[in-house]
């Protein structure tokens, strides 16, 4: 049977887990999630998987439309991996919600802790602790694989679970990612690349008199911060003393929106 696996990922984290997902599976086609296949409106086969970060303690907004918009059927195998730096929160239980809406089951739900990379907010994670996150993925990619192989039913559930969805759920109706990217700013080292027009998954930023502007549909990805190769996109005043991080198994290019 063959797998789509859709992946949403702005500094290579979700990408790095779907790709590791499909090199372990036989006859596995791998999508970005992006304002592209988003109005594209794709048709999905009968084993699904959905890659995402955890945003505010739920889901990307791009990812959520893109769920609406996906016709997949109705006796598909859906399986989703969501990557998080503090806690899956709301968001497995958004997914779910969204395919019970279009008459369809989540199968199975796997969580991946991965390095922190939501630097207007914190540092990035000690190179030490990303060893540690990158480790545990590698270990918990055979396992995710031998459950899909398998067509493993795999719910989270349980008071922690419950409690986890409850407080994501409410942290999750202050994520108002769109007017934040007015706090973007470039400073004298910035040279007119174009590569954080080219990152960002929303068509949100356009180059004008080479120097990028914001569209007000920012998705909160900061994949135009982190891969910039001078580091001169900040954050307000919060990120000019702050380190950078993507994943440094993902080169650039392969976030560009396909």
């Amino acid at each position: 049977m063959k797998t789509t696996i859709y992946y949403f990922s702005g500094t290579g984290n979700s990408l790095k887990v779907a790709k590791d997902i499909v090199a372990k599976l036989k006859d596995t086609e791998i999508i970005q999630i992006c304002k592209n296949t988003v109005v594209n409106n794709y048709v999905a086969g009968n084993k699904i998987g959905i890659v995402f970060p955890v945003y505010s303690f739920g889901m990307p907004l791009l990812v959520k439309e893109f769920i609406e918009s996906v016709e997949i059927p109705k006796d598909a195998y859906v399986f989703t991996i969501v990557t998080f730096g503090a806690a899956a929160g709301a968001a497995i239980d958004q997914l779910e919600k969204l395919l019970n809406y279009k008459g369809l089951e989540l199968s199975a739900a796997f969580k991946m802790k991965m390095p922190g990379n939501y630097q207007v907010m914190y540092a990035p994670f000690s190179e030490e602790k990303q060893k540690k996150d990158f480790k545990n993925e590698e270990g918990k990619i055979t396992e995710i694989v031998r459950s899909i192989n398998n067509n493993e039913i795999i719910k989270f559930s349980g008071v922690g679970e419950s409690i986890m969805k409850a407080v994501g759920g409410m942290l999750y109706t202050r994520f108002k990612p769109y007017e934040k990217d007015k706090n973007f700013w470039t400073d004298e080292k910035c040279n007119g690349c174009g590569i954080c027009s080219k990152v960002c998954p929303a068509n949100n930023i356009k180059m004008i008199e080479e120097k990028p502007q914001w569209q007000h549909k920012c998705e909160q990805c900061v994949a135009c911060m982190q891969w910039c190769p001078k580091e001169s996109i900040q954050y307000k005043k919060v990120t000019v003393n702050r380190g950078r991080y993507h994943h440094p198994d993902v080169v650039v290019t392969e976030i560009f929106q396909k």
